[in-house]
């Protein structure tokens, strides 16, 4: 009789204890999950007040590819002016997007148009102008009547540094090859010029570097 008395009292603390723990796996589970709403309750809120911040300032992605890269550095900068965090920039940017661009996100892989950074590669490849397209708006980039000269400049410099980045340019001594060879190019018969391009077409550069 004892040790069965005594079996039983060992049972019933088994069962208390095995209770207890179970109440106190559901306890942290609860706390958990309500750690996460909160997380998920000032993501949304931070994305509605970094969203209606963004849309007071940015300005929507022309239809104009051109403009992908001017589009692309304005967002970044007001990335950084409201310190929006990468999780959300993504996000936030999709109303600004032109029409070409939302068709082309429908068509992303959904981790990629979730993700700034892969999404900003895919697009500007998607999206990507001829190089010498961006020497042309460069040279024959004028300044609109809604232009400040400080966006014009930027402008330019948007222009310029896209054309350099197509070229492969990431030095003084290729930027002055460069601009020796594009104006040689400039005074070059039509003939000629349509050869020179032909076989810059197969060079990983997209030019040919002058030899001396």
């Amino acid at each position: 009789m004892e040790e069965e008395r005594r079996q039983e009292e060992d049972e019933i603390m088994r069962k208390s204890l095995l209770e207890a723990e179970q109440a106190e796996l559901r306890k942290r589970e609860l706390e958990r999950q309500t750690a996460r709403d909160k997380a998920e309750d000032e993501r949304k809120d931070s994305a509605v007040v970094k969203g209606n911040l963004l849309g007071m300032q940015c300005v929507h992605m022309e239809a104009d590819s051109i403009e992908l890269i001017s589009f692309l550095k304005n967002c970044e900068q007001l990335f950084a002016v409201y310190d929006v965090p990468a999780s959300l920039q993504a996000i936030l940017i999709r109303p600004f997007l032109n029409d070409g661009a939302h068709t082309y996100l429908t068509k992303l892989d959904p981790r990629v148009s979730g993700d700034y950074t892969q999404l900003k590669d895919a697009v500007l490849q998607e999206f990507k102008l001829p190089a010498n397209v961006y020497l042309e708006r460069f040279n024959t980039c004028i300044k609109s009547g809604d232009d400040t000269y400080v966006s014009f400049a930027s402008k330019l410099t948007s222009l310029l540094d896209y054309y350099l980045e197509s070229r492969h340019v990431t030095t003084y001594e290729q930027l002055c090859e460069l601009l020796v060879c594009d104006r040689i190019k400039s005074v070059l018969s039509e003939g000629c010029l349509r050869y020179i391009l032909l076989i810059e077409s197969a060079k990983d550069t997209g030019w040919l570097r002058k030899k001396i």
